[in-house]
This record gives structure tokens, C-alpha cells and sequence, in this order.
């Protein structure tokens, strides 16, 4: 039976933004149980909260958007960044004060965006 229902599922990734983890602690300590294995993996995603609610948008407005979509602007696979991040989630993750970096792993990014880049320009 076809309903003519199109439905679209937008998942984020970590969401960044001004006070977003300050104003949603729960859900940010929920994101960062698995965030070891994650980056290990090479699915540590992250992404602005104004992109998202862009990407809100134009699939709103894009009537022929359907499916699911992954949504994320920047990944993270090195260990400089991975503590960027913490930085920014401060004071919900407490750090050393002083950071060593021991090596230079990076870990490869397994995530694409191939989908979510024709929607964001698509529209532009």
C-alpha cells in the first residue's frame, strides 16, 4: 500500500555548537560512552549545530528528500583533535592540565557524505 509518505531521518553526530553540551549534558555523556572505539574506528563525527539545522531545513523544504542521512561537518582521527574536542566539551570532560601527545596515529575515516552533499547543494 503506498501511502506517499517520504520519510527522512536526520541522525547527528556529537553536537557542537555555543553551550550545546552545557544545555543537553545527558545527551552529550550519552554520545561519549563509545567515543574511544569511535575514534579507533574511525567514526568520531561531530557537527556544528547550525549545520544541522540548515540540513533541518533543506530537507524540509527538498520534496524529494527521503531516506536516512548521517549528518556530521568534521570528523575526528588525530589525537590533537580528539583533544580539541574535549577542550570544547570542558567542563563536562575534565582534562590533565598538561596534554602530552604521544605519536602521530592518525585513524582513517570510514564515513562519507556523499548523500548529505547533494542535499547541502543541492539547494544552494
Amino acid at each position: 500500500m503506498d501511502r506517499k509518505l517520504n520519510m527522512v531521518s536526520i541522525n547527528a553526530g556529537l553536537v557542537l555548537g555555543p553551550g550545546v553540551s552545557q544545555q543537553n549534558p545527558l545527551s552529550t555523556m550519552s554520545y561519549l560512552k563509545g567515543v574511544a572505539q569511535m575514534y579507533e574506528n574511525g567514526v568520531l563525527a561531530c557537527v556544528d549545530v547550525n549545520f544541522l539545522v540548515d540540513v533541518h531545513i533543506r530537507a524540509f523544504q527538498d520534496r524529494s528528500t527521503c531516506g536516512r542521512y548521517f549528518c556530521f561537518n568534521q570528523t575526528v582521527h588525530t589525537e590533537e583533535e580528539s583533544v580539541k574536542l574535549a577542550q570544547s566539551l570542558s567542563p563536562l570532560i575534565s582534562l590533565p592540565q598538561r596534554i602530552e601527545y604521544h605519536g602521530s596515529e592518525v585513524h582513517a575515516e570510514r564515513l562519507r557524505t556523499k548523500k548529505l552533499n547533494k542535499l547541502v547543494e543541492g539547494a544552494a
